[in-house]
Formats: structure tokens, sequence, C-alpha cells
């Protein structure tokens, strides 16, 4: 009888540990690149979809990010419009990496294990001097809160380096 029920036990613990094995690290960084490249589609006004919005935050990123990402808003690198009080903290597109962009190609999401994702995608092939434009390629650090991905920060490669933490960026503008 011990032996069942140890295995009760044992089964049970298992089943409990399989939905944190299934969660799919690379779908918080999926929705939020494909946002972002519908807004920079041909015919878009680059503004339909705000890919940083309380829905997004709140579901795809990390309370950490979203925390850094509000203080950040309360001072954004222009003047906030008379009667808000709080704007977009940054004065270009984290995502696209860029004020001037093309229609996203050859969109590509890898996840490369221990939480980080890959995206990789051209959105510099419109421009007349591209000849062979390099990918654009971003490293999400993607964690586990409340049993579900999201991403926790943001890391452009700029000449095959990574860049500055998105984060960190926040959270200095945020007074962090």
């Amino acid at each position: 009888m011990k032996a069942i029920k140890t295995g009760l036990i044992m089964f049970a613990a298992m089943v409990v540990a399989l939905p944190a094995l299934a969660i799919d690290m690379t779908a918080p960084v999926r929705e939020v690149v494909e946002a972002t490249a519908r807004n920079w589609g041909e015919g878009s006004s680059g503004s339909e979809e705000e890919v940083f919005s309380e829905d997004r935050l709140k579901r795809l990123f990390s309370a950490d990010f979203a925390a850094a990402f509000h203080a950040a808003s309360k001072n954004p690198p222009y003047d906030i419009p008379e009667g808000e009080t709080t704007g977009f903290p940054f004065d270009y597109d984290p995502i696209a990496q860029g004020q001037d962009g093309c229609p996203f190609k050859n969109i590509r999401i890898e996840d490369d294990g221990d939480g980080q994702v890959t995206a990789l995608f051209n959105n510099r092939s419109c421009f007349q001097d591209s000849g062979d434009a390099a990918d654009t390629v971003l490293i999400f650090h993607v964690a586990t809160e409340n049993g579900r991905a999201v991403i926790d920060d943001i890391y452009p490669v700029i000449d095959g380096n990574s860049g500055n933490s998105l984060k960190q960026d926040l959270k200095a503008q945020g007074g962090e």
C-alpha cells in the first residue's frame, strides 16, 4: 500500500510538472515581432498596433520590464502633450531598431535554449543603398512568470555584438 501511495505521489508530481515543460518560450517574442512587422507592412501608417499596449505589457512582458517601461514613460525623450502624463519612452521603434524601415521579410524566431530567443528579420531591403542588407537581430531574454513565458529583456545585436539592454535603458530613463 505504501508503494502505491509513493507511486501515486510521484505520478502526480510528474503530471503537475508537465505543463511547465510545454511552455512555448517563443510565443511572446513571435507576437511582438509579428505585431511590429504588421505596423511596418506595405501601406501601413506605422501605428496600427500598439506593440507595448497595457494588454501586451501584462501578458507578454515580465513585471520588472513592465515597471521599467511605465517609469520611463513618465520621462519620454520628447515633450509630453498637454493633458497627458506619459508618453512612449523611445524616440525610435525598439523592435524594428530605427525610425525608418521597410516591410519585414524573412522573419525567423529561434529558441536558443536557457531562456534566450533570437528574432531575425530583414527590414532594410527597401533602402536605395541597401545592397544585401544585413538582418536585424534581437536577442530576447524570456523567463517564466506565473506559469507563462514572458519577455524580461531585449538586446539588439549590432555588428555581431550584443547591444545595450533595453530594460536597463528604460530603468535609467525612469530614474532607477
